[in-house]
Formats: structure tokens, C-alpha cells, sequence
């Protein structure tokens, strides 16, 4: 068992304040000071300016904020190394159940995320940048968002679709210039309010990364929108489809894409079929029935604790955007409590600990099988 730091963070202000704060926050801790600034081999001159202006366009705001928190930190802005760092993407599951399907007659947006815990910030910040839509979830590297909805009730999720996608030699080259999840989610947490919104700041989004966002809004719409390679797939529901919940694990789920990575991972695979076995044909299902399918353990649940193998459940997590809730477990062990935040209330900035349990997976689950068994 190990123990870890989690924390909740109020952020209001301009972009720069925001940012300027958060470097405070940093400078108190040096380890986390020298993995912000570190360089990335390949990353220049060149580079940094043509990633302020792919943020400029997309994401506007996140530039001050950078150039804020560098202030606090006494360093050149272009040493931040959220302009270029990428991350081995997380495996994760996400499921989204429209009205029809749940026991309070409202949509539920369900979602766990496996990672290794020394590159998952275990913060939830509640953000009030001026001119922007307020929104609420977790971040990395502070500056971006792994999730979260804002307060016109637009929820969002990701999940990693297919083989990693990064600037490190061990993932596959990214094939165009582009965003990463974490910017993504935040600039359409920021700029839209519901499913359809979002899709169209999508579609024209350049998105580097390979990844599945998952869309759920108040009102009972829900999509699912894919990017693979730079290629673009969606699936986009609503109370007269004749699916009411749409699910994503880390591989391609709809048909457009399934070509241009016809393999998926083991657990990727039996992962999906779970959550179908458990889902399909089901009426209403409440949110405890939801909470214990992203504890339970996998093979049967969506749960693992293989950290070390960057396959640990870093925080479960129940979005209810009709009631304005997010529902919050750290470390994948319900030991640590369920907290419920409220989009509507400043969130009480804490830090506290958690325990996670570190287990050492079956290394068959990562092998490949095809889609089209």
C-alpha cells in the first residue's frame, strides 16, 4: 500500500493570475518545479512558437496562463514543458447513459482512468478564468484537463483510442501538428455548452493525439467523438435514438476507424464486453450500480491496480450534469471515500492522502487480438 498527496483547488482570475498562482503553488516543491520545466530534445525555437500559436487559435487564455505561472517561477516561458511534453496515454473506460436509462431519469457520464501515479496530478480544480465558461475537473500538469464539465451542464471524458500517440521514442510519431487531449478538453469545457457546440469546436480542432472523447450534456444528448491519426469519427445520440448509452475503452469503436487499427488490447477488448453485458438492455440503473462497476476489479469490473505498469485506476469518477455534481473516488479503492463536488459552490481547497494498493498485472492482457473476431 502507498500513500499519496490528493488535493482540491479553487482558480479564479485572469488566465495570467490563474497562472501566476499555480507557479506559486509549484515553487513549493522542487521535484515538481524541475518535471514543469524541463526541455524536450527536438523541441526549439521553432517549435515553441508554433505552439503558442496552435494554443492562440484553439485555446485561447492557456499562453497568459503559461506565462504567469513562469513568472512565479522565475523562468523563460518557452521552458514550460506543457508546450511539448506528451505523456504515454492513459487506458481508460467511459460510459454515458441517457435519461432512458437511469433510475433518476437524468444522464449519468461514468468514467475510470489508469495511469501511473507519479505522472497524475491528484488535483480537482474548480476554474473561473475570466470571459470563460466555469468549469470543474482534473488536471495535468495543471494547465490542461483529463475531464470535467462546466456550468451550462456540458460533461466530458477521454479515453486513449489505439497505440499511444506522443513526441517520446517509444509511442508511434504523431502524423500531424496538433493538440493533445488535455488542451482539447479544456478549450470545449471553456467555449461550449452542449453536445452539439462541442462537436462543431471539435471537427476543425487539430488534435495530434489518438484519443476517444466522450460528450454528455444536460439535456440528454451524448456523443462519441473519435481521432485517429487525424482522421475523425462521431457517433451522436439523443432520447429518440434507438441506443440510449454509448461506451469507449481504448481502441476504435466505430466502423470509419476500425481500419486504420483493425487490433485492440486484451484487456481494451474485454473491458468493452463487460460493460455491454452489464449495460445492455438495462433500465434504471442507479449511480451506486455505476460506482461499482468502476471499483469492481477487472476482468469482471473496470477496476486495476497495476500502477507500475502505468495501469493503475488513478480516480473513478460520476458526472450528473442535470444535477451539477461531480462524484469523485481517488486510487480506484472505495477505502478512500466518494466526494461529491458541486459546480455551483467554490470547492474548499484541501490536501489530504489517499492510499493506493500497487499489484503487478498478467502481462497477457496487453497483448493484441483483432477487432473483427
Amino acid at each position: 500500500m502507498l500513500t499519496l498527496p490528493v488535493h482540491t483547488l479553487e482558480l479564479q482570475g485572469t488566465n495570467y493570475e490563474i497562472g501566476y498562482r499555480l507557479g506559486t503553488l509549484i515553487s513549493e516543491n522542487k521535484e515538481q518545479q524541475l518535471a514543469y520545466t524541463r526541455t524536450l530534445e527536438g523541441f526549439g525555437e521553432n517549435e515553441y512558437r508554433e505552439a503558442i500559436h496552435l494554443f492562440d487559435e484553439w485555446c485561447p487564455g492557456i499562453t497568459e496562463e503559461i506565462a504567469g505561472f513562469a513568472e512565479a517561477l522565475h523562468v523563460p516561458a518557452k521552458q514550460i514543458a506543457y508546450y511539448a511534453l506528451s505523456y504515454l496515454l492513459p487506458r481508460c473506460s467511459q460510459i454515458a447513459l441517457l435519461p432512458s436509462m437511469t433510475a433518476l431519469n437524468k444522464p449519468l457520464l461514468a468514467r475510470n482512468y489508469e495511469f501511473n501515479h507519479q505522472m497524475e496530478d491528484f488535483v480537482l480544480a474548480r476554474t473561473s478564468v475570466t470571459g470563460k465558461y466555469t468549469h470543474m475537473g482534473t488536471s495535468t500538469m495543471s494547465f490542461g484537463r483529463d475531464d470535467g464539465f462546466n456550468e451550462h451542464g456540458l460533461a466530458v471524458t477521454m479515453s486513449a483510442c489505439g497505440f499511444p500517440v506522443g513526441a517520446v521514442p517509444f509511442m508511434r510519431a504523431p502524423k500531424l501538428k496538433g493538440l493533445h487531449f488535455w488542451a482539447a478538453i479544456r478549450a470545449v469545457l471553456e467555449h461550449c455548452t452542449n453536445v452539439e457546440e462541442a462537436l462543431l469546436y471539435l471537427k476543425d480542432m487539430p488534435i495530434a493525439c489518438n484519443v476517444n472523447i466522450m460528450l454528455l450534456d444536460q439535456s440528454g444528448n451524448a456523443a462519441l467523438f473519435e481521432t485517429m491519426d487525424g482522421n475523425q469519427a462521431t457517433k451522436h445520440i439523443d432520447r429518440a435514438s434507438p441506443e440510449q448509452f454509448l461506451w469507449a475503452t481504448n481502441h476504435p469503436v466505430l466502423p470509419e476507424l476500425m481500419s486504420y487499427e483493425p487490433q485492440a488490447a486484451i484487456h481494451s477488448l474485454r473491458r468493452a464486453e463487460w460493460i455491454v453485458s452489464q449495460l445492455e438492455g438495462s433500465t434504471g440503473v442507479t449511480p451506486e450500480q455505476l460506482k461499482d462497476m468502476l471499483l469492481s476489479s477487472y476482468p469482471n469490473g473496470l477496476c486495476c491496480h497495476y500502477f507500475e505498469d502505468f495501469f493503475g485506476t488513478t480516480k473513478s469518477m460520476l458526472f450528473s450534469p442535470a444535477d451539477g455534481i461531480i462524484e469523485l473516488c481517488w486510487g480506484g479503492r472505495a477505502a478512500n471515500g466518494w466526494h461529491t463536488y458541486d459546480i455551483r459552490q467554490p470547492i474548499p481547497e484541501t490536501s489530504t492522502t489517499i492510499e493506493i494498493s500497487l499489484e503487478r498485472a498478467d502481462l497477457a492482457m496487453f497483448g493484441y487480438q483483432s477487432l473483427h473476431r
